[in-house]
């Protein structure tokens, strides 16, 4: 999955929920071969089932996106500009239990990816694992930023970061709630789950944490040997292996083979 840079480090008005994320990084993917023409894109509704319970969800997804404004940073004529643009125009929606949905990239949207220098490659295996939508931002923000060379690090506020990781506004206020609830949860998936590690130092003023510094670098190997190990499991092993557990699967009986006596 390809979805551009400028898309990854995004402020969100309203908060999106895991869900709408992983549906919008498909929708791009989706329309990624001709993101740049103005035209009106299809997808099976069968392709989006793997992010909802059901056809509703989907539909609720669809108006959260539609609904929701984004900041993104832009340049134009070397001088930087904030840009806010909804993230998804019209869409049609078939009826069909099984049918299309048909959609549109806001024109504005569309300029941004035509021009788009940085990529952000997204693996929808990874997308579907993580359980918290902190852990997907993060994700897509490491991704951004793993191929650069020279840089394993980059800092950023407080609210800068609250901002791109998505956290609702008046949610998590207390540093010690954000680190424990946002960014020990995020970083503790993307460890286990992901071809790098990363992490967070706190930069303090005084006794105030007023900076975060966000590091990361590459794994091993055998370290993304493990990582993709832990992917391929049965979700229900995964969950359990993330969480410290053990795993116990369901025992499926065969009911048409009669018992032995």
């Amino acid at each position: 999955m390809v979805k551009p840079g400028e898309l990854v480090d995004i402020v969100e008005l309203s908060p999106l929920t895991l869900a709408d994320r992983r549906t919008y990084n498909l929708l791009i993917a989706n329309a990624w071969e001709r993101i740049g023409e103005p035209i009106v894109h299809r997808i099976a509704k069968s392709a989006l089932k793997g992010t909802h319970q059901g056809n509703e969800r989907i539909e609720a997804s669809l108006l959260r996106l539609m609904g929701t404004i984004a900041i993104v940073t832009i340049r134009k004529s070397g001088k930087s500009y904030k840009r806010r643009v909804q993230l998804l125009g019209p869409s049609d929606e078939s009826l069909e239990k099984d049918g299309f949905l048909h959609y549109r990239i806001p024109e504005e949207l569309i300029e941004i990816l035509r021009n788009s220098e940085v990529y952000a490659r997204l693996k929808t295996q990874v997308m579907y694992c993580f359980e918290s939508k902190y852990a997907l931002c993060l994700y897509e923000m490491i991704e951004r930023r793993i191929g650069l060379e020279y840089k394993q690090t980059e800092e950023f506020t407080i609210e800068e970061l609250r901002g791109l990781l998505n956290v609702p506004a008046g949610k998590l206020e207390r540093f010690a709630d954000l680190n424990k609830y946002c960014l020990k949860v995020a970083v503790e998936e993307i460890n286990k789950l992901c071809p790098f590690y990363v992490d967070f130092t706190p930069i303090k003023k005084g006794r105030k944490v007023e900076r975060i510094a966000l590091h990361w670098f590459p794994k091993t190997s055998s370290g993304k040997r493990d990582a993709q190990s832990l992917i391929d499991q049965h979700s229900v092993v995964r969950r359990a292996k993330m969480r410290g557990l053990a795993a116990e699967l369901p025992v499926l009986v065969d009911f048409s083979v009669p018992a032995e006596r």
